[in-house]
């Protein structure tokens, strides 16, 4: 029997979507959502190295800083959008 010091942690993470809602690109999960221009995401991306749908919340956002990109809001219809997403493939990790 292991012993708290010799347990394995494991940490699950969701894995990020990105999706095209009317022309525009929405990073996350339900959640947490980042509602961007393609024209901004290309900049983060070109940026970092990165997807933004690749990185987490915390580096999203310090992306976003470094290029100096401005999140656009998000509408009922980009959630609904993000929802569907999950609903059919909600295993995906």
């Amino acid at each position: 029997m292991l012993g708290r010091r010799g347990a394995v942690r494991r940490m699950r993470r969701r894995r990020r979507r990105r999706i095209m809602v009317a022309g525009a690109v929405v990073v996350g999960a339900a959640n947490a959502m980042v509602k961007l221009t393609q024209k901004d995401a290309d900049k983060i991306q070109q940026t970092t190295g990165k997807a933004p749908e690749d990185m987490t919340e915390e580096e999203l956002q310090q992306a976003m800083q470094q290029a100096g990109v401005q999140a656009q809001p998000i509408t009922p219809a980009d959630q609904q959008a993000m929802d569907a997403a999950e609903a059919a493939d909600p295993d995906q990790e």
